[in-house]
Formats: C-alpha cells, sequence, structure tokens
C-alpha cells in the first residue's frame, strides 16, 4: 500500500530521484537542505519507500502514545530516550541520544534539516555533525531541485574531527543548492563557515 502511494505521489507530482550513494553505506546521518515546505517529507519519504532506504526522523519518546504512536512510526519517527542513565539526574544530551539510537541499527539513515526550521536561519543547528562524530557514521549530503524535480544524494562525507575544516567543505556543498527549494528566499547557508 505504502509503495503504491509513493509511486503515485512521485508520478503525479512528476519528481524523480538519485540516490543510489545511500546504498554504499548501512548508517548515516542524512543531512537535506534546504527545507523550506512540508512537501519536503512527504517527497523525501515517498523516495525512501521506493529505494527500501531505513530512514528515520528523531522525535523524543514522550510523543509516542497512542494514538499517535503508530503514525509518527509510519512516518519514519524513531524515539529518542534521554532518559537519565545510572541514577543520573541529568538528562542525556540529544546528540548523546540520537547517536546511540544509530549505534544500535544495523541499517539506518537518520534524516536531519539542519537549519531547525522551515524559515529562513542564518546559522545552521550543528548537531547533525555532532551526531555523526559521535556515531562514527558519515555524512550524506542531499537536496530537493524544486526546478527539476528531483530529489538527489549525490555525496557521502566522513568527518574528520575538525569542524571547522569540515563545516566549510559541507557549506560549499550547499552553495549552489540553496535555491533549490520550494521556497528559494527561505533557506542559505550558515554565514559562519560560506
Amino acid at each position: 500500500m505504502l509503495t503504491i502511494a509513493s509511486k503515485f505521489i512521485l508520478i503525479s507530482l512528476g519528481w524523480t530521484y538519485r540516490v543510489d550513494q545511500l546504498k554504499k553505506i548501512d548508517k548515516c546521518v542524512l543531512v537535506v537542505a534546504p527545507h523550506t515546505s512540508a512537501w519536503d517529507m512527504v517527497i523525501g519519504k515517498a523516495v525512501f519507500v521506493l529505494e527500501k532506504i531505513p530512514a528515520k526522523i528523531a522525535i523524543k519518546k514522550e510523543a509516542f502514545f497512542w494514538p499517535f504512536n503508530w503514525a509518527l512510526r509510519y512516518l519514519g519517527g524513531t524515539p529518542i530516550d534521554r532518559t537519565p542513565k545510572d541514577g543520573s539526574k541529568e538528562r542525556i544530551s540529544l546528540v548523546d541520544a540520537m547517536a546511540h539510537s544509530i549505534q544500535k541499527e544495523k541499517f539506518i539513515c537518520m534524516v536531519i534539516t539542519p537549519e531547525g526550521s522551515r524559515g529562513k536561519r542564518k546559522q545552521w543547528k550543528t548537531g547533525f555533525y555532532h551526531v555523526a562524530v559521535k556515531a562514527q557514521v558519515p555524512i550524506a549530503l542531499g537536496y530537493l531541485d524544486f526546478d527539476t524535480k528531483e530529489a538527489i544524494v549525490d555525496e557521502i562525507f566522513y568527518p574528520t574531527g575538525d569542524m571547522d575544516k569540515d563545516m566549510r567543505e559541507i557549506m560549499a556543498y550547499y552553495k549552489d543548492k540553496i535555491h533549490l527549494g520550494k521556497y528559494p528566499n527561505r533557506c542559505t547557508t550558515d554565514e559562519r563557515w560560506s
């Protein structure tokens, strides 16, 4: 049923995709930018279903309650548990919790939109980078081109731990793609590394 719906969505909207790079790796953090519309999730989910990519979106575990839990899982949501461990009173950091979620899976593509909003931000949230380093997985770089109606993941980036250098390379990748979102004026690369 989901496969049929996904085909229908992409065909009726006229979208194609190139995501073969994701099939070469077992685990990754997938950065998708620009993220300017709720359509990004609809199109992305359809591509992931058709290509059988185990894409997940991190959602706090408290959101997984009946009757919404089945819908969240259906959409690719994975519960992130930040409950204190070993008698500690301090919650686990979001980065540590997401890295743990990636490490415990055999195959996973953790999707993160670094702008943290569909509105324009001059600085991206850097959690995606820290999660990838902590989980020791590559960062897949992708985008949705609303001009040509193509979903693309065409680069796998291996973080070195030198965040400044790595973020400059990531911003260089996105520099000529940032205007391709549904609403081009809602996104920019991070001013700190552009």
